[in-house]
């Protein structure tokens, strides 16, 4: 008797707010406006009219579009004029907060969650903290602490990668290295690079120290 065997799970499809962000809310605020004033508009010239024409059609859809353009410009503006003001260096920069994936993180589906992080991290080369939150997951809940360190490569590797981003993903990459991917000589070099490339910060104190004494526990096992 042969066994049927079981579906394979369909991929994971990127939805709007993977490939929009925040601007997919945006978007459909401003087609919900536009939808209603062409149901109202043609709402009003069925009432005049008692019947509709292609013409009318057309009003109707003009006056929805206006709304539906008005309000995406309307917040491209206003997003636009919140990136000056974080960017200003008057108020703390703004950090995308993946609430999203979070969610599905506290529903119990972190492949999904991930794979969410996977779409934006393929479709934004400079896609940092995303990376840095899906490795935290792949190396938390996701059980692959080789992708997560592959990400936090990536994030090191970034030319105009800033010193707080920089420090941390290599202070996480360092700890997979010594930890769950047990590779102490590797993690030594990471050490270095941190000392070479941020030196004079407590980060670099901190990995001078962590050096010392990984060369220490390597020498008195003999490798």
């Amino acid at each position: 008797m042969t066994v049927p065997s079981s579906p394979e799970p369909e991929s994971y499809r990127p939805t709007l707010f993977d490939r929009k962000g925040p601007d997919a809310g945006y978007q459909i605020r401003a087609a919900a406006y536009g939808l209603m004033v062409f149901a109202l508009v043609l709402s009003v010239l069925l009432l005049v009219s008692h019947g509709l024409s292609l013409l009318d059609v057309i009003v109707a859809a003009v006056a929805g579009f206006i709304p539906y353009g008005a309000s995406l410009v309307l917040a491209e503006g206003a997003g636009a004029a919140w990136h000056r003001v974080m960017s200003s260096g008057a108020s703390t920069p703004y950090e995308e907060q993946f609430s999203y994936q979070e969610s599905l993180v506290m529903r119990g589906r972190v492949d999904d969650a991930l794979a969410s992080y996977e779409a934006i991290i393929a479709e934004r080369a400079t896609a940092v903290p995303a990376r840095l939150r899906a490795a935290a997951l792949y190396a938390s809940r996701g059980d692959n602490p080789r992708r997560a360190a592959e990400l936090l490569r990536d994030v090191t590797s970034m030319p105009a990668i800033g010193a707080r981003d920089d420090i941390e993903a290599s202070t996480r990459l360092i700890e997979l290295l010594m930890g769950p991917l047990g590779e102490p000589g590797r993690a030594m070099v990471e050490l270095r690079r941190l000392m070479d490339r941020r030196p004079g910060t407590d980060a670099a104190a901190r990995a001078k120290l962590t050096l010392l004494e990984l060369k220490g526990r390597m020498m008195a096992r003999g490798e």
